[in-house]
């Protein structure tokens, strides 16, 4: 098949070497047989900077789009980039499928957000169904976010439930033509999935499309040989009186949708009451970065208690969380954010997790064993969430054993992406 995936957000092949699911997903449709053309834009979620051409990776292509620069996430700025990304990206295919000699994909799998290519996308669909004898073309839907409800978070409290529905309705509008339009709908997330049904069950009639649950996922095969508290000697070294700290991760953005400050703040209570039970490993780089580090510096935690490596590429990465005992996921729930990378990396490497979100991974959470959730931006609860592992190491193994087992059922890219390639493309 010709597949088109359409995603501007992930990180390219020249920016990483760590496959997130784009990645992972044209590889892996390439190695199938598949001919892959992913179009992304010309400008960095990540770091805020304009991207380098990227060159043809793994078997598949990256076309890049112009479009404008924008500062934050959720913002105005960031919708008229999308807006600009999803115009580009249909002039570009038509003129690239009627003069340039682009092949008709036999299928376009489209991440949301951005919510505004759907439409294009569905309009390049029709075309070609219409027009291409035999041509079964599909526009596949892949929901990593909550869009709109997301922009919910931006509004005051007394706002949401009143004026949110009215301020936002053309998101929404947008968002119910993108589930109403769709052939297929797949997600990272059961919420994601529920989402959409609640669509089509209050705004949409007729029929759901078929829907796929895919989390976002990890390689399981970079992580062979993280330690585990086996044997009553090393359970002994990890003790509060013991030299040896416990190791605790936190691993990506370090923005503001995310409780960092709080992990400073537990660090510095340790730090009065004069003891060492964990120290704090950070891994990234965002616009909290400089406020966190001068604050672990005035206080004196800093690469004692509290260390910041930056963003680190994926053997480093990799010895970090090998090393780690404990993922911390510190996403605000106001997020809605159903399951983050983070969250499967930890389980991948055998670590527990400590986290803030509420809802799917919190379920997960409790239901395989894994982790405990505590209250966002609260000191107290994040100490006790420490203390509810450092005062039993046999539940610290345990948990960690436990992650395991879930990263290897819901988590290992190897069969879940190929259940998602199934899904993809059958129906011919």
């Amino acid at each position: 098949m010709q597949i088109w995936i359409v995603n501007p957000f992930d990180q390219l092949p020249n920016e990483t070497d760590v496959p997130l699911r784009y990645w992972t997903l044209c590889r892996m449709l390439t190695e199938q047989g598949h001919e892959v053309i992913w179009w992304s834009s010309d400008f960095s979620h990540l770091t805020k900077s304009k991207r380098a051409a990227c060159p043809p990776t793994d078997g598949f292509t990256v076309r890049l789009i112009e479009t404008p620069p924008y500062a934050k996430n959720i913002s105005f700025a960031r919708l008229r980039n999308h807006k600009a990304f999803a115009i580009s990206f249909f002039r570009e295919a038509m003129i690239g499928l009627k003069g340039e000699g682009l092949k008709v994909p036999d299928r376009i799998v489209l991440s949301l957000p951005p919510l505004d290519v759907a439409e294009y996308a569905f309009r390049i669909r029709d075309d070609l169904n219409q027009n291409t004898p035999n041509l079964n073309c599909q526009v596949i839907v892949d929901i990593q976010d909550a869009w709109p409800e997301a922009f919910y978070q931006v509004l005051p409290k007394p706002l949401r439930q009143t004026l949110g529905p009215l301020l936002l309705y053309p998101l929404h509008r947008r968002a119910r033509r993108t589930y109403g339009g769709a052939d297929k709908i797949t997600a990272v997330g059961q919420t994601y999935v529920d989402l959409a049904k609640k669509y089509f069950a209050r705004w949409l009639k007729g029929k759901i499309p078929p829907t796929h649950l895919c989390y976002l996922g990890a390689d399981l095969h970079r992580f062979q040989n993280h330690h585990t508290l086996c044997t009553e000697k090393e359970k002994q070294q990890y003790t509060v009186t013991n030299k040896r700290p416990l190791q605790a991760i936190y691993m990506g953005s370090m923005g503001s949708s995310y409780d960092l400050e709080t992990l400073i703040e537990v660090a510095d209570r340790w730090k009065k009451e004069e003891i060492l039970p964990w120290q704090i490993h950070f891994a990234g780089a965002g616009s909290q970065l400089k406020a966190l580090k001068d604050t672990s510096q005035k206080r004196g935690l800093l690469n004692g208690r509290v260390f910041f490596h930056g963003y680190l590429e994926n053997s480093a990465i990799k010895q970090l969380l090998e090393e780690a005992d404990l993922g911390i996921v510190p996403n605000r729930p106001n997020s809605l954010v159903a399951c983050p990378n983070k969250a499967c990396e930890y389980a991948a490497a055998s670590l527990p997790i400590i986290s803030c979100l509420s809802g799917e991974l919190e379920k997960l959470l409790q239901e395989w064993g894994v982790g405990i959730t505590y209250k966002e931006s609260c000191i107290d609860s994040l100490y006790h969430a420490f203390e509810y592992y450092n005062s039993d190491i046999d539940r610290l193994a345990q948990h960690s054993t436990s992650a395991r087992i879930m990263a290897t059922k819901l988590f290992n890219r190897d069969k879940s992406y190929r259940n998602l390639i199934q899904f993809i493309t059958e129906g011919a």
